[in-house]
């Protein structure tokens, strides 16, 4: 079991350990498995402008057709999701694949 969300974790990591982690989750995937998804700033932003939002979590999802991507919602600071009927979540990112950016650091 994980620890409680906690609001002041620093999430930071080296480039390096990021790197890691990528290549181990690579490793272990299917081919043409989905890596990744993009999103732009105003996605955070619409998330955590909502009254309440102290952290974002982020759920794998499928589209209709059965392709993965992420959602995004907002959650309050005991790590509940503000996912009520007037809140906002995201989706709509940009998944790679196909679209993937360089990953040479990786």
């Amino acid at each position: 079991m994980t620890a409680p969300f906690d609001t002041t974790r620093d999430h930071r990591i080296s480039r390096d350990e990021a790197a890691g982690l990528i290549r181990a989750h690579r490793a272990q995937a299917a081919p043409g498995a989905h890596q990744a998804t993009a999103f732009n700033r105003s996605a955070f932003e619409h998330l955590l402008a909502q009254p309440g939002a102290a952290g974002i979590r982020i759920y794998h999802a499928r589209h209709a057709d059965g392709s993965p991507t992420m959602v995004m919602v907002a959650v309050d600071a005991q790590g509940a999701d503000l996912a009520g009927a007037n809140n906002v979540c995201t989706q709509a990112g940009t998944d790679c694949p196909p679209w993937c950016a360089s990953s040479t650091w990786i």
